[in-house]
């Protein structure tokens, strides 16, 4: 069996483990954090994980939100369905600033970013100049996963930097 030494990795996260005069040859750090949210229940294991993280490197965190208009405003008809795209857009915008407030009002420094477009391909742009993307991922059955495939999949697969996944209970 292999010993993986991780004395560098506790070094660099500040682990009381770590002997005091041992010091690794690069420091881990993490100064930000992309947080892609879908602002739903679901997303909040990813965003408890991100803000705790931020706590301890001094990151700064930027929440995402890829909007994609519902199904239900396709059948939208008359002189008001205008009116409702853009109301429910703004309701959504509004949503993702009061969390970034939110987060802030933590002590923790966050901005919010709202895109529109390909999920996956919005998240990798935004991650260009990041270090970390968290994101939450939850249980979905072999036949949606056959169907649809998994957007976490395929965040791993694009992103231009690691990311954590934590799973939703």
């Amino acid at each position: 069996m292999t010993h993986i030494d991780l004395a560098p990795v506790y070094a660099g996260i500040g682990h009381k483990s770590v002997t005091s005069g041992y010091l690794p040859k690069r420091r881990l750090e993490i100064r930000r954090i992309l947080v892609p949210t879908d602002l739903k229940k679901d997303s909040q294991a990813g965003m408890r994980y991100a803000m705790s993280l931020a706590r301890v490197f001094g990151a700064k965190l930027t929440l995402l939100h890829v909007y994609q208009e519902p199904y239900s405003l396709d059948y939208l008809r008359g002189p008001h369905a205008c009116g409702a795209v853009i109301r429910h857009r703004r309701n959504v915008e509004n949503a993702l600033a009061a969390l970034a407030a939110e987060v802030r009002e933590n002590r923790i420094a966050c901005n919010a970013d709202f895109r529109c477009g390909w999920l996956c391909g919005e998240i990798a742009k935004a991650a260009e100049n990041c270090d970390l993307i968290v994101i939450s991922t939850h249980q979905c059955g072999w036949l949606d996963r056959l169907a649809y495939g998994s957007d976490a999949d395929s965040i791993l697969h694009h992103a231009p930097c690691p990311v954590l996944i934590v799973h939703q209970d």
